[in-house]
Formats: C-alpha cells, sequence, structure tokens
C-alpha cells in the first residue's frame, strides 16, 4: 500500500484572525458541511492503518471546534497527531488540555515583531495573543514550532525575524515562501531572485547550528548543493527525504491535504480535488488518483522541471507552478535554475 508521510486536516474554517495571505479564506463561524467527529474518527483509523507517520490538525483554527480534544485524544492514540492553531485562543488552561490530549508539538506562526506580524495577520494584538501562546505551551511541556511566511511583508527583515523567532527558543523554525493561493494575490510573493536570497540566508543559518527549515521551497535542495553544504543524490525511493532542512515538493509525494468538508487535495495550496473521504476512504483515493500517481512519476514534470537533474529531490512546487501556469505538471516559474541539460545544448 502506498501511503504519505504526513496528511493534514482542514479541521474547520473558522478563525478569530483575518490573515492577508489566509490559504482556507478562513471567516469567524463554523461552516455547515465540516466533517463530524465520527467522520474525522474514520479518517484517522484510515490513516492509522494504511501507514501514515504524522498527522496534523489545523484549521482555520481547530480550537474553534467543540469537539477537538475529543478528536485529540482518539488521534494521539493512533497515529503521532500535532495541532496548528491560530495561536488567539491559547493560555495555560487550554495549553494543559493540549497536553493531556496526547499531542506530540504545536505550531504557531510568527511572521516577525510586532507590527509586521499584526499588520500581516490583520489584528492588532495578533503578536502578543501568539507570544503568550507560544508561552502556554512551553509552560504545559508541549514541544514549539514557530512557522513563518515569508512575503513582500518581511522578506527585507530576515535578520528581525530571526531574532523575533529564536527569542521564543521554539525546538522546529520552519519558513515557507509564499504561495498565490487563498487570500494571497501575486502582488505578495517575493521574487524568484528573493526567494534565492532567503534560501541562501537559511542555509547560512543551518551552518550556524540554528535549527531551522523550510516548506514549498524545494530548491533549497539545490541551493545547499551549490553552497557545498551537502551533496544530495537524487532520491528516487518512494516520497521526500529532507537533506539539510531541505525537501523536494511532497504535494501528493509524501503529503496529502484533506478539507473541512472532506475533499482530498495534494496539498493545501494546490486546488486540485481527487475525492473525498465521505465517499471513498482516504487510503484508496491516494493510492489511486491519477493525479498523485502523475505527482509522484518525476517523468511527468513538464519543461525545465522535467529536464533538471534535481527533479527527483525537487520536482519545483507544484502549489506554485498550478498558481501561475494553471498546469499542475508545468515548469516551475519560480525557479531561477538552468537545468545543465539546458546549458550543454545552448
Amino acid at each position: 500500500m502506498v501511503a504519505p508521510y504526513v496528511v493534514v486536516l482542514e479541521s474547520t474554517k473558522a478563525c478569530d484572525l483575518a490573515c492577508k495571505h489566509c490559504r482556507a479564506k478562513a471567516i469567524p463561524n463554523r461552516l455547515p458541511g465540516e466533517l463530524s467527529t465520527e467522520e474525522v474518527k474514520r479518517l484517522v483509523d484510515d490513516l492509522s492503518e494504511s501507514g501514515v507517520k504524522l498527522f496534523v490538525i489545523s484549521g482555520g483554527d481547530a480550537l474553534k471546534r467543540d469537539d477537538l480534544f475529543e478528536i485529540l485524544r482518539y488521534s494521539s492514540k493512533r497515529i503521532t497527531t500535532a495541532l496548528s492553531p491560530s495561536g488567539s485562543r491559547i493560555d495555560l488552561g487550554v495549553a494543559k488540555k493540549i497536553m493531556e490530549s496526547g499531542v506530540s508539538m504545536v505550531s504557531i506562526s510568527i511572521d516577525g515583531p510586532e507590527h509586521i506580524h499584526d499588520e500581516f495577520r490583520g489584528v492588532r494584538g495578533a503578536f502578543k495573543m501568539a507570544k503568550d501562546a507560544v508561552k502556554a505551551l512551553k509552560s504545559a511541556g508541549i514541544p514549539v514550532q514557530i512557522n513563518s511566511t515569508i512575503s513582500k511583508y518581511n522578506v527585507n527583515e530576515l535578520e528581525l525575524l530571526k531574532e523575533t523567532v529564536l527569542g521564543m527558543e521554539p525546538v522546529y523554525w520552519d519558513i515557507f515562501m509564499l504561495i498565490p493561493t487563498g487570500r494571497a494575490t501575486k502582488e505578495m510573493m517575493v521574487s524568484p531572485e528573493e526567494g534565492e536570497r532567503v534560501m541562501r540566508t537559511v542555509a547560512r543559518w543551518r551552518t550556524q547550528g540554528i535549527n531551522v527549515r523550510m516548506t514549498c521551497a524545494p530548491y533549497l535542495v539545490r541551493v545547499v548543493n551549490e553552497m557545498g553544504v551537502r551533496p544530495v543524490a537524487p532520491d528516487r525511493n518512494y516520497g521526500r527525504r529532507s537533506v539539510q532542512g531541505a525537501r523536494g515538493c511532497m504535494a501528493g509525494n509524501g503529503y496529502a491535504f484533506v478539507a473541512y468538508d472532506g475533499t482530498v487535495y495534494p496539498c493545501g495550496f494546490l486546488p486540485t480535488p481527487v475525492g473525498n473521504i465521505r465517499y471513498k476512504k482516504f487510503s484508496e483515493i491516494y493510492e489511486n488518483s491519477l493525479l498523485f500517481k502523475s505527482l509522484r512519476d518525476p517523468s511527468k514534470l513538464q519543461g525545465k522541471c522535467g529536464l533538471c537533474e534535481y527533479k527527483t529531490v525537487c520536482g519545483g512546487c507544484r502549489a506554485r507552478a498550478f498558481s501561475i501556469t494553471e498546469d499542475v505538471m508545468a515548469e516551475d516559474p519560480f525557479c531561477t535554475y538552468v537545468p545543465s541539460v539546458m546549458r550543454l545544448r545552448a
């Protein structure tokens, strides 16, 4: 059986924040049609039985669901479970309930110091709420990961972002470069040249002992090679392995996303539905979907991504390619690299 390493559940679209880049286009109140408690439990059973290693409950803000702790207790007994809330509803009491539910990790978003974070998240006081949430979670004994989104709002403040995040002493720091999906627009994206600078900065931080990695930046595999940090041999095995904090695009290839209503996508930033767990098991959708099969086959990549020597360990960001070209398998326009075979032809 083919199974992803990680599955993320968008448990609800309800959230108290109004983030400018929100993938979910979150709203204040819950929508009808959310997966029920029992439907989520059946999903958990399926994931556990099929060999999925990590289940992440996200949103919106999962804490807007009144059955969240019941779900967390159930899933944590069957599969390693992480929680990704908005950070706006966590005090010490809530943190203790999260800890008692058996969750292995909680991630909180921090996009810069207070003025940058509040502007990006759309609510004055969002930074203080997130910072207080991190403090409460750590006090309750829960490992905390900080997630940061890089956009036009903070790309020129990387050192300030680093100081802010490291001051909170997270176990992990994960940096994501914005993809124009949901409320995020192309104007919010960093340029390809700025993206290269971000990746080289992250790679340099790692050589300094900072535990930072990147998501949705598969090109980092190539960048660390160019910098001589560590050579990367093509990974022809199933899925994507992490090398120096970098891994190739995992959409449908080690990763999948289940929306609030049960619709399955290759990732949350790639709006190409492949089925719904209300009508077919997730494990069957993941294994048999033609799109997922294509995403797991580097020979299906088009343009320079299909010619690139890094296609098995990078593959380009499929969501970014789709957002710009409307073709899932097209070459990723965000990548500045010219494959060696194209240079030889020139």
